[in-house]
């Protein structure tokens, strides 16, 4: 009896206790939800906190926990929370210390404190940090707005990864709008503890880091001696993005401008400018005046890109400019056209409208003023299969010869062209045929005798070609004989009764054959891609009833691509003169990746005296109508050997060595030889930072240049590797 009643004493104050344990819960959890019932729905908080502590409308808790709300979530190990009526005031408040991980909206941010009005949606993070990849954002004090930006005071930005950076943009105040956007003001530019310079206000898109938008440049030596160049971008707002430059020259003084580059949101509408003046010299002329290049470029895609616009322009000081602006490698810059090109296109035709004109003393400008181009949409004459292709030109040209030259030299005239041409394609078994047969007929208002003329010509040709294949395993090898012949009558007015401003008013007489054998091998790898391992093309022309070339067949000219591995491949354009049994042209270019770190090409240019400067090495109507002996003591005659070198070696994951050089001999009316060439030392360090130092040695100048710049390389967006390279095909 004695041991029940003890038993019974223990049941029952255990009992007590539970109830009494419950009666404090269920008073807690009552109280707690009556202050949640006070809150309107905007502000539902979901609060998870570990063993708090509850007192007059506050949880408290160092044991850690999670916070939650609408576009809000802080994790830390110290939190108060707060939710009581104060005055008739609803109070919703959160105080947060020690290993703070805030998400706000698309951001995340690490802090020491937090402070956070819920009722406001505004909140301050104190020594916090966050990413907007691949910068790193902090400051004193984050202010976090209600609109989803946020505010940093005494802040900074820097793309080093480092918890002492290297370098960064210090901030009075900056502030990030839709994730990009960067806005600051009194803004220190440093490396280390070393200031390099301040804005009072700067503005720019934190994807301008792929753009390098720092760089500064030293060169040394050289005619011009000591320069120094900076460059950074002092605007980048969105779509818009403008560049400061700066120049100083020790001996000719100081230099800048600056840059404008434009993209509208669907990428359709472009627009880029430079605007530089200096106080300067040539390499060539050693009078100090004043330099200056105005350059710029605008395109548009209208209507469901039926209609596009594409203006440009570039004045330049002299001839020289567009080199010495550029400057980066051996490579010679020449000036860009002038003109605005609107085109047009339904489906049944095309209509084009181009104004051209000459703005730089120092160059020859075929002047349109304008032209007006238009073509017919190809179409079948009846069930014949007869196809005709319609064109017209409308057109009133000036051609402007340098200043070098005597005015007399230039010369205008309205031309007014219409082309037709039908031809038929059939097949005969495996050989396929087009025959075709047109004329043009060209309208010159003025002539050299200040006389109006038209220029008539018949025009007739024909192709055949077939196809023949066979399998070897992986391999399929496909063989293409051709042949085309062409044949254009006498012009009813002779090349020297009308004005040639170009190569379209080059019609002439001709009567030739061109007969040759294309030849493929494709291959495909283990990895199911495919590429072309060899391409040859050998050919020849036949010329018959041409008084000014006398052999039938003057040249026999091949083409030969050999890849010997997907990292090796080898190119060889070249013509064998029959006549005089030499080598009129080769064009010779190995290129070779010998693995991801080396990489080699080199390039052989040889011509002979009787091989022409032509824009189309397959037009003969200048060989038709000139006689070859005063064609080879013309400028034309493109005689001269060169030798093209290039070099690349990484010797460390963010070091490279790079060579390129250019030799040339045998040179028209014994030019001299030359031999120029670059040694080039690429480097990047300290996160973003970027060093290039280089030795350029040209003919009449020698310099020595360091660039420095603040970058990092664009993520690859391609979604993956097409399996046939639009490089082979």
């Amino acid at each position: 009896m004695t041991r029940n009643s003890t038993q019974r004493r223990k049941d029952a104050k255990n009992t007590k206790k539970i109830s009494l344990f419950s009666l404090r819960l269920c008073a807690f959890a009552l109280n707690f939800l009556a202050l949640c019932s006070l809150s309107p729905p905007l502000y539902s908080v979901t609060v998870d906190l570990r063993e708090p502590t509850f007192s007059e409308g506050v949880l408290t808790t160092e044991k850690g926990g999670v916070i939650s709300a609408p576009n809000l979530r802080v994790q830390a190990r110290k939190i108060c929370y707060t939710r009581k009526e104060v005055e008739g005031q609803q109070i919703v408040y959160l105080e947060a210390e020690k290993d703070i991980i805030l998400e706000f909206g698309e951001y995340i941010f690490v802090g020491k404190r937090l402070e956070y009005d819920f009722q406001e949606k505004r909140g301050i993070l104190y020594d916090g940090r966050t990413a907007a990849e691949p910068w790193f954002l902090g400051g004193e004090e984050i202010h976090l707005c209600p609109d989803g930006s946020y505010t940093i005071h005494h802040g900074f930005a820097t793309t080093s990864e480092n918890y002492k950076t290297d370098w960064q943009i210090e901030t009075e105040e900056a502030k990030l709008t839709d994730g990009r956007l960067f806005s600051a003001r009194n803004v220190k530019f440093r490396y280390f503890s070393l200031p390099l310079f301040w804005m009072p206000s700067f503005c720019m898109n934190l994807d301008t880091i792929f753009d390098s938008p720092f760089r500064y440049t030293v060169r040394t030596g050289g005619t011009q001696g000591p320069r120094v160049g900076l460059t950074y971008e002092v605007f980048s707002w969105k779509r818009l993005k403008s560049l400061l430059l700066l120049d100083y020259r020790i001996k000719k003084g100081l230099g800048g401008g600056f840059e404008l580059h434009y993209k509208s949101p669907n990428r359709k509408e472009l627009f880029h400018s430079i605007n530089y003046i200096a106080q300067d010299t040539t390499r060539f002329d050693q009078k100090k005046r004043t330099r200056y290049r105005l350059q710029g470029t605008y395109s548009n895609l209208l209507d469901c890109d039926r209609s596009s616009i594409l203006l440009t322009y570039d004045k330049l000081s002299d001839k020289d400019m567009a080199t010495d602006y550029n400057d980066k490698d051996l490579r010679l810059d020449t000036a860009r056209r002038t003109q605005l090109d609107l085109r047009r296109q339904e489906n049944d035709w095309i209509l084009t409208f181009l104004a051209r004109i000459r703005v730089n003393s120092f160059q020859t400008v075929k002047q349109q003023l304008p032209t007006l181009s238009g073509s017919l949409r190809p179409f079948e004459i009846g069930r014949t299969g007869i196809i005709s292709d319609n064109r017209c030109k409308l057109s009133y040209l000036e051609l402007e010869h340098t200043d070098k030259q005597a005015d007399d030299d230039d010369f205008n005239s309205p031309r007014y062209e219409l082309s037709n041409k039908l031809y038929r394609p059939f097949q005969w078994g495996h050989i396929n045929f087009t025959p075709e047969v047109g004329t043009v007929a060209i309208y010159y208002g003025n002539n050299s005798d200040k006389f109006d003329r038209w220029m008539t010509i018949g025009l007739f040709e024909f192709e055949a070609n077939t196809n023949l294949h066979r399998l070897y395993g992986n391999c399929k090898n496909v063989i293409s004989p051709y042949l085309r012949y062409k044949y254009f009558t006498h012009p009813s007015t002779s090349p020297d009764g009308h004005f040639i401003f170009d190569i379209d008013d080059g019609w002439y007489f001709i009567n030739s054959l061109r007969f040759g054998l294309n030849n493929n091998l494709y291959t495909k790898t283990s990895n199911g891609c495919i590429y072309r391992k060899i391409y040859t093309d050998i050919y020849a022309f036949a010329f018959i009833d041409s008084d000014k070339i006398p052999n039938t067949v003057p040249k026999v000219y091949a083409k030969v691509v050999y890849n010997f591995t997907p990292f090796l491949r080898s190119t060889t354009l070249s013509a064998w003169d029959t006549k005089r049994n030499m080598l009129d042209h080769i064009n010779t270019r190995l290129e070779w990746s010998i693995n991801p770190d080396i990489a080699i090409s080199a390039e052989y240019r040889h011509r002979s005296p009787y091989d022409w400067r032509k824009v189309d090495h397959t037009n003969f109507i200048l060989d038709s109508f000139r006689n070859v002996d005063k064609l080879r003591e013309s400028t034309l005659s493109d005689q001269r050997d060169t030798l093209l070198l290039n070099f690349f070696y990484r010797f460390h994951l963010n070091w490279a060595l790079g060579l390129q050089s250019r030799s040339g001999w045998n040179r028209f009316e014994e030019e001299p030889n030359y031999n120029e060439y670059q040694v080039d030392l690429f480097g990047s360090f300290r996160s973003a930072w970027h060093l290039r130092l280089s030795y350029r040695h040209r003919e009449d100048d020698d310099r020595f240049i360091i660039n420095l710049s603040v970058g990092l390389k664009r993520p690859d967006s391609s979604y993956g590797k097409c399996l046939v390279p639009c490089i082979e095909f």
